[in-house]
């Protein structure tokens, strides 16, 4: 996958921050630029020719919604995320309406901004490796649906599911949970129960690791095949 160049637009330096911050731990994904208002937002989007914007609403010269409107009517190559506080109805509405792949309320934990980037992701390989669809495969892509995975047994959750088997896919070797743990930032415990789960769907192999003394190590692999 090609590195994805992304321009940040947020006035609040904190925030602005956060968000350079949670890219750098998601892979393939690199911040190009950082815009404190839309009217800087425009300037970049022309000069830097980012792939993807996120782009907050209240912002002091130009909010969110005009810079968003703006980007469509120059018809700039660009994928927009909105990052903001706003929650009404007519923003949501708006948004949609001027093509936002998704809508990150404030304030947000790691991992919901980590699916909606690697949703994102998924979304750009899919539409680049291939010429047309068939519905399923637009399916997939367009509401992350997975055919694999049925409904989830209670106490295991979708995005937590989705940034396991991402990982899993995104490193082909086998991992035990704790390394699996350790590298998306779950329990080791919670780490074992994604991946036995897994593991009965046929979405990974598992493989026993013996040593010299104590219980063999399970180590878990990605079937590409599936």
């Amino acid at each position: 996958m090609r590195e994805i160049h992304v321009l940040i637009v947020e006035d609040d330096p904190m925030v602005q921050e956060i968000n350079r911050r949670f890219i750098s731990k998601v892979k393939d994904f690199r911040v190009v630029g950082m815009a404190n208002n839309g009217s800087e937002a425009l300037k970049m989007v022309r000069e830097l020719k980012p792939q993807l914007v996120l782009l907050d609403v209240f912002m002091a010269k130009m909010d969110g919604l005009t810079v968003l409107k703006e980007i469509r009517s120059i018809g700039a190559n660009v994928d927009v995320i909105l990052i903001t506080a706003d929650k009404t109805v007519d923003t949501i509405h708006d948004a949609i309406r001027y093509g936002v792949i998704d809508y990150i309320i404030k304030p947000f934990k790691f991992e919901r901004f980590k699916e909606a980037l690697l949703h994102y992701q998924r979304m750009r390989e899919a539409l680049e490796n291939k010429d047309n669809f068939q519905q399923q495969d637009l399916d997939r892509i367009l509401h992350l649906k997975d055919d694999r995975i049925e409904e989830l047994p209670k106490g295991l959750n979708q995005t937590t599911l989705d940034l396991v088997v991402d990982y899993l896919k995104n490193n082909k070797q086998f991992h035990t949970s704790m390394e699996l743990s350790q590298d998306v930032g779950i329990a080791r415990v919670t780490a074992r129960r994604y991946l036995e789960y897994l593991t009965d769907k046929k979405v990974v192999q598992v493989e026993l690791e013996y040593g010299s003394v104590g219980r063999p190590v399970h180590r878990y692999k990605f079937i590409e095949s599936v």
